[in-house]
């Protein structure tokens, strides 16, 4: 009976929690705000085809899915209806950071750069090259070379991972500076003219 009891009160508990964070989860939506790993884009990323980079990469793979998450369709070949998204560089380097007293690696430092730019179907570039760049130091056990792998794969994903939200972060808030851009919100640079015509002098009051 009392098992019955503690399992009752541990399926209300359940419940609780999950409509708590369902509440939670429509307010924060209602006042803005996005859950973490998603990005708004403009309608002109609606579909995105990804052109170059490493076919088994972390970067590739995390980025498929934050942009399938953001309801963009990733395209299986480059179509003129869709953005291509092109990534210049993909790369991890290592170099030892520090060495104990028997001249051993101690620590390891992983850089990692992704550079990129963006273009419609018809190949006008809507975003001109970018590079980002993640470095993390990691901790080296010669003793211990599966832990020390583990943990540098752990650090790579983790690095590709924050590189890619940056990157759509800055495509996203690019694209967007590239609409008012072309809505008129930028003030015209002056002609050769208005640069040569003398102002007009305030006449004092």
């Amino acid at each position: 009976m009392r098992d019955k009891r503690r399992g009752a009160r541990k399926t209300a508990s359940c419940r609780f929690r999950l409509v708590l964070l369902l509440a939670i989860g429509t307010l924060l939506s209602s006042c803005g705000f996005h859950l973490r790993g998603l990005v708004e884009l403009p309608p002109e990323l609606d579909s995105i085809y990804i052109e170059g980079g490493l076919p088994n990469s972390l970067m590739r793979d995390i980025l498929r899915q934050k942009l399938i998450a953001s309801k963009v369709n990733v395209l299986e070949r480059q179509e003129e209806s869709g953005a291509v998204l092109y990534i210049l560089k993909d790369d991890v380097t290592r170099r030892i950071a520090s060495i104990n007293t028997a001249g051993q690696p101690n620590e390891y430092e992983l850089k990692y750069q992704l550079s990129y730019r963006l273009a419609d179907g018809q190949g006008q570039e809507l975003l001109a090259t970018r590079t980002l760049s993640q470095l993390r130091t990691y901790r080296y056990d010669p003793n211990n070379i599966l832990s020390n792998e583990e943990e540098a794969f752990r650090i790579k994903r983790e690095m590709a991972r924050a590189a890619v939200n940056q990157m759509l972060r800055q495509i996203s808030a690019g694209m967007r500076q590239r609409a008012r851009m072309q809505g008129g919100g930028a003030v015209p640079a002056p002609s050769p003219e208005q640069l040569q015509k003398p102002s007009p002098k305030n006449s004092a009051p």
